[in-house]
């Protein structure tokens, strides 16, 4: 065997029995001055099963990456496609190490990436490193700044100076501050170098070396050849201790992240956000910043949204239409007519006495600032976290970041046919325009298919209102309504539920069937798909409750607009729509967080207690316990944005019709972040450090949300609340001299209507047989209806001149109030400026100082050879005797 010092950093030795790989190479070590000594490894009393290095070298090999695989299957073309694989990835300059799981079951390939190999990737990549300039940029906005008591302790997060940087080129060292070359590259920038080298190494696809070439660790972990490929955790999370120096050190991040971010003690401290960068890497430090960004904005929108929910509650007792419906010696005691055919009886307007007063504690004259506040609230937040990222675009160094993207491994293995790469000259899968079609339409049909699906599920809780309702009420009248609309919500809920778990499923396996090319172009058609289903699996109900219960419907006595000639629409309480909206809302928004809560802790906890049952917990090694945690999917932190995006949506669409939306979505997110932090840091697998310079489509599509909500939010005001009829009352009566402005109200909404009308369209309680014996015609001779219509000469129905008023106001005011809130959207668009002038000012600096540079090193070599002409001219003068 070979003398190690004459070994390269790029050899490694891998003996044809494909047995342990071993690295032959010792890791040097130079200063800024150019002098080498080789560094030993000193793990003091680090368990070795704990290291984050290698343990058959005597010198400090960092764990960059593993790869795991199953060491007892026998499969003749993995293992070459390993061996290659392996083989081709040392050519680029790594050392590998192999080592057995505990059991024997499993084994690993640990890859370390030494310095020659990370410059080298690093420049290939385009990372920004930092320069010999000493400037702090620390210009990142966030709201709770002032607070200094806010802020993470201190002392297990000290803050961290920023620096300006430049595009990492490793022939021009003297630029940057490298100081120490272990800590230059942080362990997650050296695990995207290293994830970069997987992703552009090839194998061949089968045992005798096919034409097909596999190209990337994806490929192979598409194949199963590899079970996981990740990067390690910075050892286990141990109690704290009383030493000092317990979080000084290196490797000691995840310990960090945990004690000063995702334990629940820090619920109401900042994040320390570039400390998750470091260690997760610029996606999920980009998310998390979001999703603060998010949750401290929605302090205001909580504090108006409460506001509006205390004035109902001081007001209630002055509010003269709830007065009237609980005044049994007044309009309490008329009698309103059968809510459906067959089951429902007559009942007295002051059943929905609990219905009204609600009602008023929601829907009243505050509301309207409330949501014209949250459209602005909207676009203001929006617009500053643009600002905001812009910021971390700057001090993360993902301003001109561009993903360099390769094929997906599921588009390699369906191409069948191959056409020349007129850049690299190799053939290159590609998927002909006919068969593309093809998928595309299978795959649209599937998403349809589920769609309609969705609308059946929003019809059959829809039938369940009207015979759960119609059957209560024969039985028990009183809470008929009531149960109703909470079981209905209930139900809805959990339907929903089911059917987002399904047609996730489905819209994966339909995305996959349409092979895309590329993976961003795999996840933007996944997210479109999941975006609009969402959107209708979510919303379907709540904008039927708030657009159309009760619109089309007919009079007493009238089967016009009946469904299929027999069957009565759904329709809406004496007092309106709007309590049963926010049921229906209130239910929906909290019980999926509650879900969404057990799903994202409880679940993985779970399943990770399960993985590790037929384990020897004595002994482990370090790599095992990683492999054991919950992976990542595909689409990173995909979930958590889907969450939250529908959040948003019910902070903003309609919270006219819950103010204490943005309240409980405030106290869910408080919870959120630290129940995210605490999956990431504990329950996950380590994710490699993605860098991202934006949160991708989820921005157009919280935007696309903030502009529909405009218009929600004008429909339910002007439509489903009873405020435009109120409005239209005062100003009908301005003259009156009345005391109370809305007194008379509540009987100008109710139509009366003589019963004997019922009798063709509704049988209940055999009302034929009351007829015929003139009780039912004493007891009950009229009863009233919510409508403005009245009856002709002609015993017909016809709309009154109030109907018509109202209708036009209606329209009015939902054009003024959308051409208001599209108004101070667009001045907040212009005053609000993208990037803060403080950092523009640093991003002109940051590039006149690389000017400066770059031209200091183009002349570097004039002036190099001027002096050496100068000084050979000196000598020969001198040499001579010459002045």
């Amino acid at each position: 065997m070979m003398d190690q010092e004459s070994v390269s950093d790029s050899q490694v030795a891998i003996d044809d029995d494909y047995e342990d790989a071993i690295p032959m190479t010792d890791l040097e070590s130079s200063s800024q001055n150019g002098s080498r000594h080789v560094l030993t490894k000193d793990l003091g009393d680090e368990d070795p099963d704990e290291t984050m290095f290698f343990t058959k070298s005597d010198l400090p090999h960092r764990i960059d990456f593993i790869l795991v695989y199953n060491n007892e299957e026998v499969d003749p073309s993995k293992e070459k496609q390993r061996k290659t694989f392996e083989e081709n990835l040392t050519d680029v300059g790594v050392l590998l190490e192999r080592e057995e799981s505990c059991d024997g079951k499993l084994a690993c390939v640990k890859i370390h990436s030494p310095w020659e190999a990370l410059t080298k990737g690093a420049k290939l990549i385009g990372m920004r490193k930092k320069i010999n300039v000493n400037m702090d940029t620390t210009t990142a906005f966030d709201a709770w700044s002032c607070f200094k008591a806010l802020s993470p302790d201190q002392t297990i997060v000290p803050d961290e100076k920023d620096f300006f940087t430049a595009p990492f080129d490793p022939a021009k060292p003297e630029q940057y501050a490298i100081g120490d070359r272990e800590e230059f590259f942080t362990n997650a920038e050296r695990s995207l170098i290293t994830k970069y080298f997987l992703d552009n190494t090839e194998c061949p696809s089968d045992e005798n070396g096919g034409k097909n070439i596999l190209k990337g660790i994806d490929t192979l972990l598409h194949r199963k050849t590899y079970l996981a490929a990740f990067p390690l955790h910075e050892g286990n999370i141990k109690p704290p201790s009383n030493d000092p120096n317990f979080f000084k050190g290196k490797d000691k991040d995840r310990l960090r992240l945990y004690y000063a971010w995702a334990k629940p003690s820090n619920a109401f401290r900042m994040q320390p956000l570039d400390y998750v960068r470091k260690y997760f890497g610029e996606k999920v430090g980009l998310y998390f910043a979001w999703l603060g960004a998010y949750t401290t904005l929605l302090i205001p929108a909580s504090l108006f949204g409460l506001g509006v929910f205390l004035y109902g509650l001081i007001t209630l007792s002055s509010d003269q239409p709830s007065i009237d419906v609980c005044n049994i010696h007044g309009p309490g005691n008329y009698t309103i007519c059968p809510l459906c055919d067959n089951l429902c009886g007559f009942q007295k307007l002051n059943e929905s006495c609990v219905y009204a007063r609600l009602t008023h504690v929601f829907d009243n004259y505050a509301t309207v600032a409330l949501a014209v506040f949250m459209a602005a609230w909207a676009l203001v937040f929006l617009e500053f976290w643009k600002r905001d990222q812009a910021a971390y675009q700057f001090m993360w160094d993902i301003c001109d970041y561009e993903a360099d993207e390769r094929l997906r491994p599921g588009y390699e293995k369906n191409a069948r046919k191959f056409k020349i790469n007129p850049i690299t000259g190799k053939p290159d899968p590609y998927i002909p325009w006919y068969e593309k079609f093809l998928r595309s339409f299978t795959s649209l049909s599937m998403i349809f298919f589920f769609v309609a699906v969705v609308c059946l599920a929003i019809f059959a809780v829809l039938v369940y209102r009207l015979a759960v309702a119609a059957a209560l009420f024969a039985v028990k009248p009183n809470g008929a309504k009531l149960i109703t609309t909470v079981t209905a919500s209930v139900i809805n809920l959990i339907i929903i539920t089911v059917l987002g778990f399904l047609y996730k499923w489905l819209a994966l396996f339909a995305t996959k069937l349409e092979k895309h090319k590329t993976f961003s172009d795999h996840e933007d058609s996944f997210t479109f798909k999941i975006i609009v289903f969402q959107f209708i699996n979510y919303y379907g109900s709540i904008i039927y409750i708030a657009f159309f219960k009760g619109s089309f419907i007919d009079p007493p006595g009238k089967t016009d607009m009946y469904v299929f000639g027999k069957y009565r629409q759904d329709q809406c309480d004496p007092t309106g729509c709007f309590i049963e909206l926010t049921i229906q809302l209130a239910i929906i928004m909290i019980g999926k967080q509650a879900i969404n809560g057990f799903m994202e802790l409880v679940l993985p906890a779970i399943m990770n207690c399960f993985r590790r049952l037929n384990d020897n917990p004595v002994h482990r090694k370090r790599w095992e316990d990683d492999y054991d945690l919950h992976d990542h999917s595909a689409f990173l932190f995909f979930d958590e944005y889907l969450e939250m995006v529908i959040q948003f949506g019910f902070v903003t669409l309609f919270v006219a019709a819950f103010p204490l939306a943005p309240l409980f979505a405030l106290i869910n997110n408080v919870i959120e972040i630290r129940l995210d932090a605490y999956k990431a840091v504990k329950l996950f697998r380590r994710p490699t450090a993605i860098r991202a310079q934006d949160i991708g489509a989820w921005y157009p599509t919280l935007r696309g949300f903030a502009y529909i909500a405009v218009i929600t939010n004008a429909f339910i005001i002007g439509w489903t609340s009873e405020f435009i009829p109120k409005m239209v009352y005062i100003w009908n009566h301005r003259h009156s001299n009345a005391s109370v402005p809305l007194d008379g109200y509540l009987d100008s909404s109710l139509t009366s209507v003589n019963a004997s009308l019922l009798i063709p369209t509704n049988e209940l309680r055999n009302a034929k047989i009351y007829v015929e014996n003139s009780f039912y015609e004493l007891l009950y001779p009229e009863c009233r209806f919510h409508g403005y219509v009245q009856m002709n000469e002609q015993w017909k129905y016809e709309p009154t001149r109030e109907y018509f008023q109202i209708f036009f106001a209606r329209m009015v005011f939902v054009i003024i109030f959308e051409h208001l809130c599209f108004l101070v959207m667009s001045l907040i668009s212009i005053l609000i400026p993208d990037v803060s002038a403080r950092i523009k000012r640093m991003k002109r600096y940051e590039r006149q100082i690389q000017q400066r540079m770059d031209f200091e090193e183009s002349f570097t070599d004039v002036r190099d050879k001027r002096v050496s002409m100068y000084l050979e001219a000196t000598r020969f003068y001198t040499h001579n005797g010459l002045q």
